[in-house]
């Protein structure tokens, strides 16, 4: 039966990181990585839309492109409406820790974009890219998580939770298809 890759762990780490943050640093911190993380999203997304084969996939691929580049409009004004900072300023400012975890998850999402690069077209690359797709979609809920609850800004709260939302369900819709393969 074929399956996802795994979640990364320093996802889970960087998770832990932002649980010991508060205010202005959680999101400053949260900011400068959902907005990279979403970057790499839309770089799997137009590989697939180069690639795949399959309607339903080619579809979500369309959406994650939508919804994401979204969000990364959104937060990035966010970033300088409210901190007077670039992604790349926040990531500056982020605590030590949290930096070093986001330099790994860097590295681990452009190692994964290789990979899916290296796949050929047809329905073998969405079979790749919806197994990369869900733990990436994993590692961004993950994130999503303290902002949701703790942002100091309910704006942020809301757009954590429709990012939760949207990312779960095509977490559901991608396990369902790929059960459907294997």
């Amino acid at each position: 039966m074929l399956q996802p890759d795994p979640t990364s762990p320093t996802a889970y780490e960087f998770g832990e990181t932002l649980a010991t943050l508060e205010g202005e640093e959680l999101e400053i911190t949260f900011l400068a990585e959902i907005i990279g993380h979403h970057r790499t999203a839309i770089e799997m997304a137009q590989l697939e839309l180069e690639r795949g084969a399959s309607p339903d996939i080619r579809t979500h691929a369309e959406n994650i492109i939508a919804n994401q580049q979204h969000q990364i409009d959104q937060f990035t004004r966010w970033l300088d409406e409210w901190y007077g900072l670039t992604p790349e300023e926040a990531m500056a400012q982020a605590p030590a820790e949290a930096q070093e975890e986001m330099k790994i998850l860097e590295e681990e999402t452009q190692m994964m974009v290789e990979k899916l690069s290296a796949v050929e077209a047809g329905e073998d690359f969405d079979i790749a890219f919806v197994q990369k797709m869900i733990p990436h979609h994993q590692s961004g809920i993950i994130e999503f998580l303290e902002p949701q609850s703790r942002a100091v800004h309910p704006q942020l709260r809301v757009a954590a939770t429709a990012g939760i939302t949207a990312q779960q369900a095509q977490v559901a819709d991608f396990r369902t298809w790929l059960a459907g393969r294997g």
